[in-house]
């Protein structure tokens, strides 16, 4: 990239959220590293388990499920609200995770969950979740503060991969993470500013994205959460409107939406999202899907995850597509001249709530 584009980037992207997003493979080697010996609680005998978080604090429970779900019998659950289900009790481990540690669903939660008698665990950078933990004598993994929530990716997936290692439900090595690491870092190299233009698919895409809202299909396999990621990346980030939805459901009903007035539908940005495991039939459909909607759309991309196929390769997959929408989201942010990291209608809504609970 130029020069003069890359001072035209850091003068908008004032807080450099573009750095927290090349910094994404490091978090998740250190996090590797730092959560080795974290094993909260004894899995044996479990048949659920039950992570609660709320935005950023969220992503990587979804990251985790579609990580593990052929591997496991262990049925992972995630809570976004203030309570937990009904089925919770004694023998239903629960983590909590909220990366500034005074998220209030999240601390519903972890009461909740003691009060039931959950065995229960914490992820976070400090404030009340650590101090309660504390006080209970609840074991916590205390992570690395000061980022916005959304950049801490790294921080919040990994110790979960780790915890769920080290409790036997799924075995992860530390070359796969070693391997996820370098080919991250490897794109991130290609997509990050001083990066060619002309081979920076981030940075086009982000281009083509220019007034129009992003619709992020998906398989319902390794990259549903990753599309998840990319529609709230594109929310709080680029400051737009995005929606995301997974095969095979959305050919069920949402499809037809794409029948609404040529207006609507000049509108809409097509990205598909496939990886090398998606089920044969779920891949041509997504094809078949792709090729009836892209004469629709007002602009349509298929992108492939990057890696070696197979259980091995499934995490240097899945990040691979994951940095690639985080840093379209911050360039898509430039492209419309505003800062990617500030937040100020999700502060406005917790400030009015504090207020309102004096």
């Amino acid at each position: 990239m130029n020069r003069e584009y890359a001072a035209r980037h850091y003068h908008i992207d004032e807080s450099r959220m573009i750095d927290n997003v090349m910094r994404i493979p490091d978090q998740v080697g250190e996090a590797w590293r730092f959560a080795q010996d974290f094993k909260p609680f004894d899995t044996s005998g479990i048949s659920s388990l039950i992570i609660c978080g709320m935005g950023g604090s969220a992503v990587g429970a979804l990251l985790l499920r579609d990580i593990v779900r052929s591997e496991t019998n262990i049925a992972i659950h995630l809570v976004r609200g203030y309570t937990l289900p009904a089925f919770a009790g004694e023998n239903t481990p629960v983590i909590c995770i909220s990366y500034s540690g005074n998220t209030e669903e999240v601390l519903s939660v972890f009461r909740d969950a003691r009060s039931r008698r959950c065995p229960v665990a914490s992820i976070t950078s400090g404030g009340a979740l650590r101090e309660e933990s504390k006080r209970a004598g609840i074991p916590y993994l205390e992570v690395q503060g000061g980022l916005p929530p959304r950049a801490a990716i790294g921080y919040l997936f990994t110790p979960l991969l780790r915890i769920v290692s080290n409790c036997g439900i799924c075995s992860v090595s530390d070359k796969e993470i070693e391997t996820a690491v370098r080919k991250t870092r490897e794109l991130a190299a290609k997509y990050c500013p001083d990066g060619d233009p002309a081979d920076n698919t981030a940075l086009n895409l982000a281009k083509r994205l220019y007034g129009k809202i992003p619709l992020i299909y998906s398989g319902d396999g390794l990259l549903a959460g990753v599309a998840y990621r990319w529609k709230c990346q594109f929310n709080e980030n680029s400051k737009t409107i995005a929606y995301a939805n997974v095969f095979p459901e959305l050919g069920h009903n949402e499809i037809m939406g794409w029948e609404c007035t040529g207006r609507f539908r000049d509108d809409l940005f097509l990205i598909m999202l496939r990886d090398s495991e998606n089920h044969p039939r779920l891949l041509h459909r997504m094809n078949v899907t792709y090729e009836m909607l892209e004469p629709l759309a007002g602009g349509a991309v298929m992108i492939d995850s990057k890696g070696a196929g197979g259980r091995s390769g499934r995490l240097a997959r899945l990040f691979s597509v994951l940095i690639l929408g985080d840093f379209a989201s911050v360039y898509l942010a430039v492209e419309y001249g505003k800062d990617p990291t500030p937040i100020d209608k999700i502060e406005m809504i917790k400030k009015k709530l504090r207020s309102e609970d004096r």
